[in-house]
């Protein structure tokens, strides 16, 4: 491969290890410009006094993690720091490294290394091309990292040729702090710049043009996509753009805050960002960072007086004047930020909240995408069917809107890990939930706010109903959740603040509403739409179940079969008393539930017991559509009895023959009665208990029935979950995978350290 056909002239190199000019010659002599070359300091005055007239394209080599903290197209790296080559993964940031080609001890190891980074297939092998009288071999990096906000700009321009191309291009921005010294920078040091969110991809274009080394950290006023903190805008949105709109010019020509807006922005960043890192004290937290990076409390004092403010400096005294001056973060952005600021958490998150006394607030922000592909009467039945009994929905006015696209979500509204941008807030739904449970295993490790695991249930819905309505590259985040109690009141006192004491009515109300009345022995169950508990009875316990407001349609279907049914069939309990939202039943010992928790199958008798308890129920024109084993209980007195009719639907046509009733097969395309949320399938209903096919199980002999359980307990046992089979089969994985593991973090270890030797 020949250097032209590879290489156009706006393609950026950047030469590591250089030590000679003669490269830069070639390049320049075939158009290519953009080129940078790093030099040891011994050997740097020797390369650019032969450069002529390219001095300013060769700089010092000031550390060789220089190759992973760089920004270009192509990276060359000399035979003289093969080692770097052993963590080429690491060089997600370039599309092409370049190997220098030779046969001395280090271009062995050279060959080494690129092998190994093709048997990662962390590396694709594009050729070789020549320049001059040097050979290099081409490496495209299979997988490139997205930008982020650290950038790199270039040191042929230093800081004074980026605020100049700046300023030529119109771009609105400012340089946070630690600009006093500018246009010096000492070595190391990096800026911090805010930009509109207009001006971001000027920006990053701008500082594209050439190879940089120069950290620069990069962020927008909302927070877009690779420009964010933590998914955050960097600055409440609406300050971010004060900032912006108010900044001043430094004496170097950078824009810079204004005096007032410095030591505001400062000041949040000591609180906030760095926490107990910034140096400053809290009585919140003991410990305190005795040397910091930079010194918060001198720059925040000199500040304060500069502009005439007095100024506690410490971190609870910043807060104070912070919040006073309005810049103190939102609930919401506090919760994000307090997952590496423990004084954030200290001061604010210290205590436990209270229990919620169900039901639970909870508060959904519908994106203005969403409503292009899913309507919200869609959105709303999808909640009901969760449990969330929907208080108010309302359109949000553009006062609100702008008010939540600020507030919530840390600010940030951008794309996330989707294609698109889902857009802002547009309507906002105000729910209540009757069984909150937190997320457990792994879902708890990405959401440990999150009280209750069927906020981000009812959230994936809503994402699998845009996902199959739109292509790939379509689709977007639609919808936004508070993710506790505290969140909610927070953001309806954001969204609906003149209906924030209605809501807090309706929500009091429903919890009055949802109070049990009478002494409660115990709870057996607590689920979305109604709660079973053993109350003490004017003769006795009894079992008393408690519906939800929202959900009394359940309790009507409830009544009916105990009204109706108890006097037909004797496995219907009879109905004992029943209120505006409860009704009670005998108190039966059930002597079923060990059984149901256990893998043993229910005895054959007992379930064909079930099915005919069942076929009763679908004679009399009644069909429980998810019946399973599990809805029946057995009292060593009473017998077999059946409860939860919360779903029982009322053949209204001519009733199919039940063997193809709703209860084994599944209900007909175009059901709408409601469903419950549990799998409705038969084998995790039927099969997993009875060892017995739909048709076996309705109509199957005796006989038949007792081989086909005979057949199902020896396949379980060999090849089940926790048969020989899958219990080989699971070692084997185990040990693969633990040996691939180990492999790689030993080779990793290696690598590392032999990256560092350079």
């Amino acid at each position: 491969m020949q250097l032209p056909t590879f290489l156009q002239p706006e393609t950026r190199i950047l030469d590591f290890g250089v030590e000679s000019p003669d490269l830069a010659h070639e390049l320049a002599s075939d158009g290519v410009t953009r080129y940078l070359g790093l030099v040891t300091l011994a050997a740097l005055h020797t390369v650019r006094s032969q450069a002529d007239g390219l001095e300013r394209r060769f700089h010092e080599l000031a550390s060789p993690d220089q190759v992973r903290r760089c920004s270009t197209d192509v990276l060359i790296v000399r035979p003289a720091f093969a080692e770097r080559l052993w963590m080429v993964g690491e060089l997600r940031h370039v599309r092409y490294v370049a190997l220098e080609s030779g046969w001395s001890a280090r271009d062995v190891e050279t060959r080494l290394a690129k092998t190994a980074a093709r048997f990662s297939r962390a590396v694709t092998p594009r050729g070789r091309f020549d320049v001059g009288e040097t050979r290099f071999d081409l490496l495209e990096i299979s997988r490139q990292a997205p930008p982020r906000t650290r950038r790199y700009f270039s040191p042929v321009w230093g800081p004074e040729g980026l605020i100049q191309r700046l300023d030529a291009a119109g771009i609105q921005y400012a340089a946070l702090r630690w600009f006093e010294d500018l246009p010096h920078m000492e070595p190391g040091e990096d800026l911090d710049v805010l930009v509109t969110d207009e001006h971001l991809a000027a920006f990053g274009t701008l500082m594209n043009e050439e190879p940089g080394t120069i950290p620069l950290d990069l962020y927008s006023e909302t927070g877009l996509p690779s420009s964010d903190y933590k998914n955050m805008a960097y600055y409440p949105p609406q300050l971010a753009r004060q900032l912006l709109d108010r900044a001043v010019v430094h004496s170097s020509g950078c824009r810079v805050p204004a005096p007032l807006d410095h030591l505001r922005s400062l000041a949040y960043h000591a609180a906030y960002h760095k926490g107990m890192s910034s140096g400053l004290a809290s009585a919140h937290v003991a410990e305190t960072v005795t040397d910091p990076e930079h010194d918060y409390k001198s720059a925040l004092e000199s500040l304060a007086r500069s502009v005439g403010v007095r100024l506690d400096a410490s971190l609870d005294g910043v807060d104070e004047y912070l919040a006073g001056e309005g810049w103190r973060p939102s609930v919401d952005t506090l919760v994000r930020l307090a997952d590496g600021n423990l004084w954030i958490k200290a001061k604010f998150f210290a205590a436990k909240p209270e229990p919620v006394i169900p039901p639970e607030t909870t508060v959904f922000l519908l994106r203005e995408r969403l409503a292009s592909v899913v309507g919200t009467d869609e959105v709303l039945a999808l909640l009901d069917h969760l449990g969330f009994e929907v208080l108010m929905t309302s359109e949000l006015d553009s006062a609100a809107a702008a008010r939540c696209a600020e507030q919530t979500r840390g600010g940030n509204w951008g794309q996330g890990p989707f294609p698109v941008s889902g857009g802002g807030p547009v309507t906002v739904v105000v729910a209540v939930h009757y069984a909150p449970a937190p997320p457990v295993g792994k879902a708890l490790d990405k959401y440990p706010r999150l009280s209750n695991n069927d906020v981000l249930v009812a959230k994936e819905r809503v994402r699998d109903l845009v996902a199959a309505r739109v292509s790939a590259h379509e689709r977007f985040n639609p919808v936004h959740s508070s993710d506790n109690e505290l969140e909610a009141w927070e953001y309806v006192t954001i969204a609906l603040p003149q209906a924030a004491e209605e809501l807090q009515e309706l929500v009091g109300q429903r919890r009055v509403h949802y109070r049990t009345t009478v002494p409660v022995v115990r709870q057996l169950s607590r689920g979305r739409r109604a709660k079973v508990e053993v109350v003490d009875g004017a003769d006795g316990r009894v079992v008393r179940k408690t519906f939800a407001a929202g959900y009394l349609r359940h309790m009507e279907r409830e009544l009916l079969a105990l009204q109706q049914l108890s006097p037909e069939v004797a496995a219907v309990p009879p109905l004992l008393a029943s209120g505006d939202n409860w009704f009670s039943c005998p108190y039966y010992r059930d002597q079923l539930a060990p059984l149901m928790t256990s893998r043993k199958l229910v005895p054959l008798p007992l379930v064909r017991d079930m099915v005919d308890v069942l076929r009763q129920i679908h004679e009399h024109g009644f069909d429980l559509v998810d019946a399973k084993p599990q809805n029946f209980i057995l009292d060593h007195r009473a017998g077999l009895k059946i409860v939860d009719f919360e779903f029982l639907h009322r053949y209204t046509n001519d009733r199919p023959p039940f063997a193809s009733s709703y209860a084994f097969r599944g209900v007909p395309a175009g059901y709408t009665d409601d469903l419950p949320v549990s799998d409705l399938s038969y084998e995790r209903r039927w099969l997993a208990f009875t060892g017995l096919s739909a048709d076996q199980l309705t109509s199957g002999s005796p006989m038949s029935q007792h081989t086909s359980r005979a057949v199902f307990r020896t396949k379980r046992a060999i090849l089940g979950p926790r048969g020989p089979v899958r219990r080989i089969q699971g070692q084997v994985r185990l040990g693969a995978r633990t040996t691939r593991r180990a492999t790689g973090r030993t080779f990793s270890r290696w690598a590392r350290a032999r990256a560092k030797a350079a």
